[in-house]
């Protein structure tokens, strides 16, 4: 009776014996290499002339055994010589194997030493097409500096903003991370930013000049006031609203601020003190909306710090049950959360609103569907406090703008 089981298990003994037996061939020719595929077995009929760092290759040829070095653009690459025979080699594109991006004159060869002889094979190592991760300020003034941020940001052609308004003019980053610019005026115009790149295209999660469309809560600017048509749905209290642009400048119209010191540890009289931001309700969405995924919707706004955060929770509620712990300076490495004196957007995805676990907002289950978040008819009850836990606030001062909910996927 054939024992299927001790067969499977020779299998790997059997590989192994047969590389053994393919390295112990006499070879005394040169290297060649014939093809570059996939190493899936599905996809070994295609072959290739490039593919991006980080893939996984089989390289076929004749004279190959014996490999002490393979490199990819002059970037040595580490191999198992377990799987390196006279035909193939098995091997991973370096993760930081050079490209046009990083060196323009790029040679675009694998070379392969053996113990007997060298050669090379022309392959070019891709970049990935550009991605966007978080844009600086998406309600940025005409003539501000703007900062893209995101991935494989190199070559770029050009960047193309809401109406058609085109810009060729940008500072790239070594690392391909950012991109710098300057906005330009697009009037009324809004929508999503896309970039044009050599190695593809790529466009913003987010409308940019988006601060008195559909999607947007509140702008906090009245009827008869100056800067953008009204989105006002404001409570008319809890902060300070105020449209004097000395103060923090690089917004329109009005915006409100928050200022409050001197807070002792474990405060959560939300109420007192210019401490909270509290909106009307207001219809925003139809029902068929409310079965859609929360991680599909984000809500957005501008924050302006004038002092240094560094303590206290910013609790963003939205509905009756659903919270969102805002406190960047939890996260940030000096501990310290400052934009400087300037207008920064944040993007908070809805499925990151939570529920309450052991008494405190935002802890508990996240908001699966919209529904969980909006109340009868698609209305969006918005609105925000701030509370003190382990450590006092001696001093806050920032002013939020723009508040709006956007799909993002």
């Amino acid at each position: 009776m054939i024992n299927i089981k001790a067969i499977r298990n020779l299998l790997p003994v059997m590989l192994l014996l047969l590389l053994a037996c393919s390295k112990d061939k006499d070879i005394s020719g040169s290297p060649v290499v014939n093809t570059v595929t996939l190493l899936d077995s599905l996809h070994q009929d295609s072959s290739f002339v490039r593919a991006l760092p980080g893939t996984l290759i089989l390289i076929t040829g004749q004279n190959l055994n014996g490999a002490v070095t393979v490199s990819f653009n002059g970037q040595s690459a580490y191999f198992n010589s377990t799987y390196n025979t006279n035909t193939h080699l098995i091997i991973t594109i370096p993760g930081n194997a050079p490209t046009e991006a990083t060196d323009p004159d790029v040679p675009n060869t694998i070379r392969i030493v053996t113990s007997h002889g060298e050669t090379s094979y022309s392959f070019v190592v891709d970049i990935p097409p550009p991605a966007i991760a978080a844009i600086s300020n998406e309600n940025a003034l005409p003539g501000d500096s703007l900062i893209i941020y995101g991935s494989s940001l190199w070559l770029i052609d050009k960047v193309i903003f809401p109406g058609g308004h085109e810009l060729t003019e940008f500072v790239e980053n070594a690392a391909g991370t950012r991109l710098g610019m300057i906005m330009p005026d697009l009037g009324d115009d809004t929508g999503r930013i896309e970039i044009q790149a050599k190695y593809g295209n790529t466009v913003s999660n987010a409308p940019l000049n988006d601060h008195q469309s559909g999607n947007v809560i509140s702008n906090l600017t009245a009827a008869g006031e100056t800067g953008e048509l009204p989105v006002f749905n404001w409570g008319w209290w809890g902060a300070n609203r105020t449209t004097d642009a000395s103060m923090f400048p690089g917004t329109r119209g009005a915006y409100l601020q928050n200022i409050f010191g001197g807070v002792g540890a474990k405060d959560g009289a939300w109420w007192n003190g210019n401490r909270s931001g509290n909106f009307s309700e207001v219809a925003m969405f139809t029902s068929d909306v409310m079965t859609q995924q929360a991680a599909n919707y984000a809500l957005k706004f501008e924050i302006n710090t004038k002092e240094p955060w560094t303590a206290g929770v910013d609790v963003l509620r939205m509905g009756d049950n659903y919270a969102y712990r805002f406190m960047p300076w939890s996260t940030a490495a000096d501990g310290i959360a400052d934009t400087k004196d300037t207008w920064v957007t944040v993007t908070v995805p809805l499925s990151e609103f939570k529920t309450v676990a052991d008494g405190v907002e935002g802890t508990g289950a996240g908001a699966v569907t919209m529904a969980d978040l909006l109340k009868d008819g698609g209305v969006v009850a918005f609105g925000y406090r701030f509370i003190t836990e382990a450590s006092p606030v001696d001093v806050y001062n920032a002013a939020f703008d723009n508040f709006r909910i956007v799909k993002i996927k």
